[in-house]
């Protein structure tokens, strides 16, 4: 009886997986890095050079975006799907941290 609840956790975990490296999923992470990228510009407009590492950031996430679309995205292996994947999730985490460490634009207490 314990290798049907392998064989069952196992089809679970395919399927979890199948999930996550589908071309969607890589759409919604991409243009959610781009809006985190544009609430960043909006936050720090003085750095030029943050301000270029954000537009590159912003066309690098619309060409994902748009590669996710070709049929040659779903001809990439698993592994590499994985890995850009978790490179998106750490440029998520890594906008995030940037966004709430920005300074305050006022003094006053909301």
């Amino acid at each position: 009886m314990g290798w049907i609840k392998d064989k069952i956790e196992g089809f679970k975990a395919q399927r979890k997986l199948a999930k996550q490296i589908q071309p969607k999923n890589f759409k919604r992470l991409a243009q959610e890095i781009r809006d985190l990228a544009v609430l960043a510009s909006h936050l720090n407009p003085q750095g030029k050079d943050i301000r270029k590492l954000i537009r590159n950031v912003m066309t690098e996430m619309d060409r994902l975006s748009e590669l996710a679309d070709r049929p040659e995205f779903r001809k990439l292996s698993t592994g590499k799907k994985i890995l850009l994947r978790q490179g998106l999730q750490e440029s998520r985490e890594q906008l995030l941290d940037s966004i709430e460490s920005a300074p305050s634009p006022t003094q006053t207490i909301q």
